[in-house]
């Protein structure tokens, strides 16, 4: 084997293993951090979350599959929901929660997102790379933008009362615990 072969050949086999480690902003800790920050966040805004949430339709984010299709599922997650309070801010006003843990919720989700963009991008490049192909999961992604449009149905159909805000809290806490254990079986797949 020539030095040239030997040095390509070590070349891919460390780009290979960067690659296996997924998004480094999960694997480090900051994801898990952001997220019970934003869970806390979600918790201190307004009272009590209210558990009987009435809702009548429900997502469940897919278990586990392949570490950039949860990356990609994790960043659309955190897009949407940061999309469903930016484009509601004025219809905020029917509730009374504390303005400051709202603006440092919409901070933290718009962290997340960002974070997470930049593993999307990695994605990309690493599924270019490898296949040439994107098998990420644009079905998954299609219910999810879906889900957050009759979030934002329902919010118009209770004319953005305080109850309905209450409701849409609640859910998007439920939602924000199901992306964790993504998050969790992702970090896991890839140690």
């Amino acid at each position: 084997m020539s030095l040239h072969s030997l040095w390509v050949s070590c070349c891919i086999a460390l780009l290979c293993c960067q690659f296996s480690l997924g998004c480094k902003w999960i694997q480090n800790g900051q994801y898990k951090f952001k997220s019970k920050m934003t869970l806390n966040l979600l918790k201190q805004m307004g009272g009590e979350l209210v558990m009987n949430s009435t809702v009548p339709f429900r997502y469940t984010v897919p278990p586990h599959s392949q570490k950039w299709d949860d990356i990609l599922v994790l960043y659309e997650a955190h897009n949407q929901i940061g999309k469903l309070y930016i484009r509601n801010l004025d219809n905020l006003t029917s509730v009374s929660w504390n303005r400051e843990h709202l603006e440092m919720f919409q901070s933290a989700v718009h962290r997340q997102s960002v974070e997470l963009g930049k593993c999307v991008e990695d994605a990309v490049q690493e599924e270019m790379t490898i296949s040439g192909d994107m098998g990420l999961q644009g079905n998954t992604t299609k219910r999810m933008k879906r889900y957050f449009k009759k979030l934002e149905a329902y919010l118009k159909s209770k004319n953005y009362t305080a109850n309905a805000w209450e409701t849409i809290r609640t859910q998007i806490w439920t939602f924000v615990i199901q992306l964790d254990l993504l998050a969790a079986a992702n970090r896991r797949f890839t140690e």
